[in-house]
């Protein structure tokens, strides 16, 4: 068994948002305990997990501020100053000088935008822009919108944003037009980014791209997922992209805090074919349809939509690390 190093925080479902292409849009509206988080924190800790990170979202995490730091404080209490957390948000709720707050307390801000070039200055306005620079932002690519992919980039650097990632959508069908249009709109955003590695101005860090870095390096490959989620009911489970399944289905997945009886859901998802990793994993759409309310399949051109997306990564990450102001972005 792989021990889980990694938890990722559902405080609740709710969202003052609801962009279609979410696939937590179905996790229990309700809101974890107080007592129950904590708890499940003190469970972790005791599981000893090596070198442990945390994330938090939801749903929007921010409406639920006071458990937001409540589990901040527990984790620097048990884990140290230094254990990374990560926390999601639309960025709509962050109060005046809260993004400062938080970055010095040491949380990894990630902004995701439901199509930035249409429109974000809502999400940022209580982002100053000299901290917009340390703070990570993230689109999805939907089938429909897959051609704006270069447009949005461009905004969000043009918002002020440094470090930048996206992905494909894991909800929706992938036609071959749909593909095609991911396909010329990653390539475009691609000699974007080769012609400032070439200039070493105006270049942005991949946000999503260090198992790519690594492994374009010659370094350790990402392996197996080593995820654990801990669900708004205060259970543990092994992959945050069921939690939409109703709660009859997902029960029996339970896990404990140290990943014992994760096995059941990858041996589910090795009988369909499916396997996990920690970069673009392809049990993540499979995972978001199987368990979903419908309990359909995995939505066509899913594959070729993550293959897409991960050998963008691998290709910019390859050509940066020539650049020398990349490798001072990744820390390399």
């Amino acid at each position: 068994m792989i021990k889980p190093d990694h938890l990722v925080i559902y405080l609740s479902g709710r969202c003052n948002l609801a962009c279609p292409y979410c696939y937590a849009s179905g996790v229990s509206k309700k809101t974890i305990l107080r007592a129950a988080l904590l708890a499940a924190l003190d469970a972790f800790a005791a599981a000893r997990p090596e070198e442990p990170k945390f994330t938090i979202l939801g749903g929007e995490p921010l409406l639920c501020r006071d458990l937001v730091y409540a589990a901040l404080d527990r984790i620097r209490e048990l884990f140290g100053p230094g254990a990374p957390v990560h926390l999601f948000t639309n960025g709509l709720l962050l109060k005046k000088g809260e993004a400062a707050r938080l970055l010095k307390r040491g949380v990894d801000l990630t902004v995701s935008l439901n199509s930035p070039s249409g429109g974000a200055e809502a999400a940022v306005k209580n982002i100053p822009l000299p901290l917009r620079g340390k703070i990570r932002a993230g689109v999805v690519a939907t089938p429909a919108g897959a051609g704006g992919l270069v447009a949005d980039i461009l905004c969000l650097l043009k918002l002020g944003f440094g470090r930048l990632a996206w992905s494909p959508d894991i909800t929706a069908a992938w036609d071959g037009a749909a593909l095609a249009r991911l396909r010329a709109s990653s390539k475009a955003l691609l000699l974007e980014y080769l012609g400032r590695l070439r200039s070493g101005r105006g270049l942005w860090e991949l946000a999503n791209g260090y198992e790519a870095i690594a492994a374009a390096s010659g370094g350790i490959r990402p392996g197996p997922c080593r995820n654990m989620t801990l669900a708004p009911d205060g259970f543990f489970y092994p992959c945050d992209k069921m939690l939409s399944g109703p709660a009859a289905m997902i029960r029996p997945f339970r896990a404990g805090a140290d990943g014992s009886g994760r096995e059941k859901f990858f041996r589910l998802a090795a009988k369909s074919g499916v396997s996990s990793s920690q970069s673009m994993c392809p049990a993540a759409p499979w995972a978001a349809a199987r368990f979903s309310r419908k309990g359909g399949p995995v939505p066509a051109g899913q594959a070729a939509a993550g293959k897409i997306a991960a050998l963008w990564l691998k290709a910019a990450a390859r050509a940066g690390l020539s650049s020398p102001v990349f490798k001072r972005l990744h820390g390399r």
